[in-house]
């Protein structure tokens, strides 16, 4: 009996432990858990979302995966913000599946001032469609207003072919609380466009560029050499 006493007093002590420690902060989605050690200094609160992931690949062409391209860049992305002294939330950091309403109600719970979603896109009908395209929600002015000055600089980058804005109608974008965009970075479907989502490169050019873009709508994003 003693023993017993012991063992359920020292369960009950860790899992308090668990709960207290400050150097643990848990956020639990469906399907895949985030543990963050702080939260992330700098302005403004942006948090990426990389499309897809674990059991959902997302399209595909071949052994390229969507779910895949769709986190590279994205942490990519996540590195051109931070230098330029954003602070970034990533909606999953690896090959985890996250509901997409969990994805919203981490935004939301954070107060993330924008919110950018990553994905690839396919067009089963027509190989030749290529281009980025940038999504937002049909009601919200400021998310319009962020597709297009993400698009602008898009627009003028040679490597890049750019769709412009286009209205979405994602869950992401519609129960966000922020301004909100949906990037569909290129079309797996399109032989080029494929490779060059693929290459490191060109997934670098796009962050950079997407970076720019979104830092241009949130002027108040410090710089390293204001710091």
């Amino acid at each position: 009996m003693a023993v017993l006493l012991l063992l359920g007093a020292l369960v009950i002590w860790g899992c308090l432990w668990i709960l207290k420690s400050p150097e643990r902060i848990e956020d639990v989605f469906q399907g895949a858990r985030m543990i963050e050690t702080e939260e992330p200094e700098g302005s403004p609160l942006i948090v990426l979302d990389a499309g897809h992931g674990g059991r959902d690949q997302g399209t595909s062409a071949g052994t390229v995966l969507e779910k895949e391209i769709n986190l590279s860049v994205v942490k990519k992305l996540a590195e051109e913000l931070e230098a330029a002294g954003a602070a970034v939330l990533l909606s999953r950091e690896d090959d985890t599946k996250v509901g997409l309403e969990d994805r919203v109600a981490y935004a939301n719970e954070k107060k993330a001032e924008l919110f950018v979603s990553i994905h690839c896109n396919y067009c089963e009908g027509d190989a030749g469609v290529n281009g980025l395209e940038c999504y937002y929600k049909e009601s919200s002015e400021e998310g319009k207003a962020l597709a297009e000055q993400v698009v602008q600089v898009i627009e003028d980058v040679d490597e890049v072919r750019c769709r412009g804005t286009r209205v979405g109608d994602f869950r992401v974008l519609n129960k966000t609380k922020m301004p909100a965009i949906l990037v569909e970075i290129g079309y797996l479907s399109n032989q080029e466009e494929c490779r060059k989502l693929s290459d490191e490169t060109y997934q670098e050019v796009l962050a950079e560029k997407l970076a720019e873009g979104i830092l241009t709508f949130a002027p108040s994003a410090a710089t390293d050499e204001k710091n």
